[in-house]
This record gives structure tokens, C-alpha cells and sequence, in this order.
């Protein structure tokens, strides 16, 4: 094999890994020349997507492809970060802006398309989610705090929860010790009526343990298994099962006749089946909140 044969095979290799890109020092290392590298540019072998990043041949450009050449450009110490870090982490949505995080004091400049920020990252600030140096989950909820409107920061903590199980716990840590870090009064604020997300899988059965601290319902059990099926919410002493209803899980014909089977075979067993919609959970919180209470009394009152 020749030392161009080897040095693309290593180039396809090190692409592979890093979504498509390499950097200049990569492609040196593989031992190819600035001319050569000139040369595989001109013919189109390598695509330019920021000073010293190219992508090998025409790959298609994902997000993913994007924000690595970002950090890449930016060199060591570089992580993707806010809000392009919350799309990485699936709790902001749409498009975003490309926003990666360097050490300070580097002199790193401006780069087309990339917004710039600076902070001294501790290691548990940073972690590799796809092949790619982003913040952490906890982190990248500081960030947030202070770029995003108040609504936009709701939706994501929300996102952190149902997807990652962020325990408020872990981001009030943070937000005492940072007492003056930006943003950090949305935060406290969000934080006053969070609760534990357990193993909830959507934003409604979060919206659900969130009226259930606000009313005064005692903490159910989240997502646990009887005789084969998955229950949303369940006292076991009480034999109290509420199921919440959201589009995701419940939005078809099938899925609808398997929530009646469901609600036959547990009240066959004696159990008292609720079941409650978005409107009900967020839009009448009191009086959900009541009717569940007074099931739960009933319940304790019969055995």
C-alpha cells in the first residue's frame, strides 16, 4: 500500500468517527502535505467548513456534521454549548445557533456561524453525547437560564425531565453555589414547584406529580408493573391507579382499545381507574386534585 493509500484510509477513518470532518493537524498527521491537501481541496475530496475543518468529499450536512466541525474549528478545550447543546441534548427545538464554548484567555476569534462564549468549564461540566464535547445536562441548564425567554426555559427543564430524569436536586446545587451566575433567578424560580421526575415519560405525567405536590395528593408510584401491564400512577395500598392521557401514548384506535383492556382488568381486580386528560391535569388542577383525594379516602375507607 502506498503512503496516499494509507493516509486516506486513515483520513476515512478519523471522517467516520468525527461526523464527516477533519482538522488540518489530522490530515498532516496522516501525512499529507499543504499541497496535497490543496490538491484533494481543488478536487473536491475535501470540502472547507471553517479554517483549519474540512469535510471529506460531499457528505450530507447534518446538524451533528455542523456543530463537530464548530468545536473542531475552536480547537482543545472547546465544548458545543447553550442553546446548541440543549438541541444536542433534545430539550430545545427548531433551529438553533451554533454556540460553542472556549477556555478564556485563548484569543480563539469569531468564526462564520458560530456564536463565541468563554468560561472556565470544570470536567463535570463537559461529556461527550454522540461523538461530540458538549456541556452537561446541568450545565447546559445554567446557559440556558441566561439566553432563553422565561417560557422558552420552562419547555426545557420540562425536556430535561420527561428525557434525562434531570432531578431538581442536581440543578439547585448548582444554582446556590453560582448565586450570581446569570439567569439564575429564572431558575430559582422554576425550581420552587419542581418536583422529582421518577420515571415519567411525558411532559403531562410530570404535569400530573406537579399537581399532585401543589394539591395536596400524596406521591404515587410512576410507571410500575402489574401482571404485565405499565401503570402511570398507582397507590398500591389505596389500589388507586390514575392513567393520564396525552397524545403520544394514546392517540390511536388500537391504542385506545388496550387502555380499555387495561382499565376492565384492573378493575376486575378491585382497583379504582381514573383516567385524565391535559385539560383536566393542567387546565383544572383543583378540582382534579380533589376528585383523586377523595378517591384515595374512599379507597382507605373500604379496606
Amino acid at each position: 500500500m502506498s503512503s496516499t493509500d494509507a493516509a486516506t484510509r486513515t483520513i476515512a477513518t478519523l471522517a467516520s468517527r468525527q461526523h464527516g470532518n477533519v482538522t488540518a493537524a489530522q490530515l498532516r498527521e496522516a501525512g499529507l502535505t499543504r499541497n496535497q491537501v490543496a490538491r484533494r481541496a481543488a478536487a473536491g475530496q475535501l470540502v472547507k467548513r471553517h479554517t483549519g475543518v474540512y469535510a471529506v468529499g460531499h457528505r450530507p450536512l447534518t446538524r451533528l456534521s455542523l456543530w463537530l466541525a464548530a468545536v473542531l474549528a475552536l480547537g482543545v478545550g472547546a465544548v458545543l454549548s447553550h442553546r446548541a447543546a440543549g438541541a444536542l441534548w433534545g430539550i430545545v427545538e427548531g433551529p438553533v445557533v451554533t454556540e460553542v464554548t472556549v477556555p478564556p484567555g485563548t484569543g480563539r476569534g469569531r468564526r462564520d456561524g458560530i456564536r463565541v462564549h468563554r468560561a472556565r468549564l470544570r470536567p463535570e461540566d463537559v461529556v461527550w453525547l454522540h461523538g461530540i464535547p458538549v456541556t452537561s445536562l446541568v450545565r447546559t441548564m445554567l446557559d440556558l437560564a441566561a439566553v432563553q425567554s422565561v417560557p422558552e426555559l420552562e419547555r426545557s427543564f420540562e425536556q430535561a425531565q420527561v428525557l434525562h430524569h434531570l432531578a431538581p436536586e442536581a440543578l439547585a446545587v448548582e444554582v446556590l453555589c453560582r448565586h450570581r451566575y446569570r439567569g439564575n433567578g429564572r431558575l430559582r424560580r422554576l425550581l420552587v414547584d419542581a418536583v422529582d421526575p421518577a420515571k415519567v415519560r411525558s411532559v403531562l405525567e410530570l404535569r400530573f406529580l406537579r399537581m399532585c405536590e401543589a394539591q395536596g395528593v400524596p406521591r404515587p408510584l410512576v410507571n410500575e408493573r402489574i401482571d404485565g401491564w405499565e401503570l402511570d400512577f398507582l397507590w398500591a395500598d389505596a389500589e388507586v391507579v390514575v392513567e393520564t392521557d396525552g397524545e403520544r401514548f394514546h392517540r390511536t384506535a388500537a391504542q385506545r382499545r388496550r387502555d380499555a383492556e387495561k382499565d376492565a382488568h384492573f378493575r376486575g381486580r378491585g382497583f379504582t381507574v381514573i383516567r385524565l386528560t391535559w385539560a383536566d391535569v393542567v387546565e383544572a388542577p383543583t378540582e382534579t386534585g380533589a376528585a383523586v383525594r377523595a378517591a384515595l379516602a374512599e379507597a382507605t375507607s373500604d379496606s
